[in-house]
């Protein structure tokens, strides 16, 4: 009896040790990004005086919640240059440096193209400007060359274990100007990529404008996608079950459940808003026949700003740059980001024919798709 009861006690000890193995296995194989679009979306040097302590803040933040990659949906910098040998000149500076703060840390960034890395919306109307800042970016930026030819290094994707993440370009060369959309040879290649990644748990899409509406902005021209969801992108989508789409532009969260697929829209502008925010995603392998889990995180803090306005932005009025000086609030000091909405998502097969979800905050109540 002595040496049954025995063999049970160490039975049950080793299943202990077996699932907390399996656990921290589990937990050493999880993927952890962060997301944060219009990061800054003003001209802002590195280093840039008066900003440098909060930076820190953030890309230590950046880091720690996301060590395998960063997500930017476009509008880094401001770009409002309209000649092309100063656009050559003011993005190998200011986009040189916005890359130098990740290099420097050994962090991994994937940037999608927004308006302003086109030159705005004026920029966009110039079909010849908007191509010398497509190069540049290209150039610059370095992100990967597995996207269609004429949206090389601006639109491609990457795989990492069971997720799935693309990244577009939604803006598209019409000849004159550039229209607010994704092609037929993008879409093309999209479509190429999920069917040959039609294994992956979960699959992410980034571009810099929302496709569904309505969405919240301030201190933005409000741009969204062509078409909306009627449009071959979203379609698109849907059919192959992409998971979720990230966004910024409008520099306000807004959350949007519609046809199976979250959109998230976040993001916001240092040196002009006050509160700001980021997202992280922690996405786990699936274990003994069990799916895969990605969770999702919105995080929003507050800074102060004192001092006056950041010169080196042309077609700007006299107050409508950024401040000198950006503070973290003594609250954000104290407790850091507070989670403002949590959303985790899992699946019964790699199919994705009955979602399951739990949502809180932003996600708990998305807005009503129009």
């Amino acid at each position: 009896m002595k040496h049954t009861r025995l063999y049970q006690t160490l039975s049950a000890v080793l299943l202990v040790f077996v699932g907390f193995s399996a656990a921290a296995k589990n937990e050493d194989q999880a993927i952890r990004f962060t997301s944060i679009p219009d990061i800054f979306n003003w001209n802002i040097s590195n280093p840039q005086p008066g900003w440098e302590e909060s930076m820190d803040w953030l890309f230590t933040r950046l880091q720690k919640d996301g060590p395998d990659f960063t997500l930017v949906a476009g509008d880094i910098m401001d770009a409002r240059w309209y000649e092309p040998e100063l656009v050559k000149q003011k993005t190998e500076e200011y986009w040189g440096g916005f890359m130098k703060r990740f290099n420097d840390r050994g962090m991994t960034v994937y940037v999608a193209p927004g308006d302003h890395e086109y030159g705005d919306d004026k920029g966009l109307a110039m079909g010849d400007i908007s191509r010398v800042f497509g190069d540049q970016f290209t150039k610059i930026l370095d992100m990967p060359k597995n996207g269609p030819k004429n949206h090389l290094g601006r639109a491609f994707y990457v795989r990492k274990e069971n997720l799935l993440v693309i990244t577009l370009d939604t803006f598209e060369d019409a000849g004159k100007r550039f229209a607010y959309t994704v092609g037929d040879e993008q879409l093309a290649w999209m479509e190429k990529v999920l069917i040959d990644n039609k294994d992956a748990e979960f699959v992410i899409v980034q571009g810099h404008l929302p496709i569904v509406g309505p969405v919240k902005s301030k201190n933005s021209s409000a741009s969204m996608m062509k078409g909306g969801t009627d449009n071959k992108l979203w379609k698109l989508m849907v059919n192959y079950g992409v998971d979720v789409y990230l966004c910024g532009e409008h520099h306000r969260i807004t959350v949007h459940h519609h046809q199976g697929i979250w959109q998230v829209v976040h993001g916001a502008l240092w040196g002009t808003q006050t509160n700001l925010n980021y997202m992280r995603g922690v996405v786990k392998p699936g274990s003994s026949g069990k799916p895969g889990e990605l969770t999702l995180e919105l995080l929003e803090f507050s800074v102060a700003y004192s001092g006056g306005h950041i010169g080196d932005h042309p077609h700007r009025g006299a107050k409508n740059k950024p401040r000198e000086n950006v503070t973290l609030s003594a609250a954000t000091k104290k407790d850091g980001p507070r989670v403002t909405g949590t959303l985790k998502l899992g699946f019964e097969n790699v199919g994705k024919t009955i979602p399951t979800y739990e949502a809180t905050g932003w996600f708990a109540k998305p807005a009503e798709a129009k």
